[in-house]
């Protein structure tokens, strides 16, 4: 099968794309804050922040490191670097946790499965601001290495200390 290359996007679509991009980021982080809080909530108000949570954080593992075959349509780091083998060499590796992260997600959140009922009340806990930490760590290598002018300045903004209030 003969892999075609990546359509090549304008920076004035990868500013565009880039605005989705921040809102994963923004729903990361405040869903973060609201399962940090420690403070009681209705259980299916709390599966909901923890589906929102574990999607969003899916998202950005996906956009940060792409899968061998991308989708033509998928929006993806290397695509806002001129040579995408830069963005490969900044990249930092993907943490354990991350890495289990990708795999807990599609197996107890995104695809109904056996596996599921298998999992104690402990191993169905999530490390919420340790994976939000470690997803933001190469969000900031991602903002810093990007070419001016591709992505939108509230990422940037967002990368702050306390942007939401938590300790992201």
């Amino acid at each position: 099968m003969n892999k075609q290359p990546r359509p090549r996007r304008t920076d004035s679509e990868l500013v565009r794309a880039s605005g989705h991009l921040y809102y994963e980021i923004e729903m990361l982080f405040l869903s973060t804050v609201e399962l940090a809080r420690n403070e009681p909530i209705r259980l299916t108000v709390g599966n909901a922040l923890i589906e929102s949570f574990t999607l969003h954080a899916r998202a950005l593992l996906d956009f940060l490191y792409e899968s061998e075959s991308p989708k033509r349509d998928d929006m993806i780091a290397s695509d806002f670097f001129d040579d995408p083998s830069q963005w490969f060499a900044t990249r930092p590796p993907m943490t354990p946790l991350l890495d289990t992260v990708r795999k807990r997600v599609g197996k107890e959140t995104a695809h109904l499965t056996y596996h599921r009922q298998q999992l104690s009340p402990e191993q169905k806990e999530w490390r919420f601001m340790a994976i939000a930490q470690d997803i933001k760590g190469v969000i900031e290598v991602f903002v810093s290495q990007v070419p001016p002018g591709r992505i939108v300045g509230e990422i940037e903004s967002i990368l702050r200390p306390n942007p939401f209030g938590g300790d992201l």
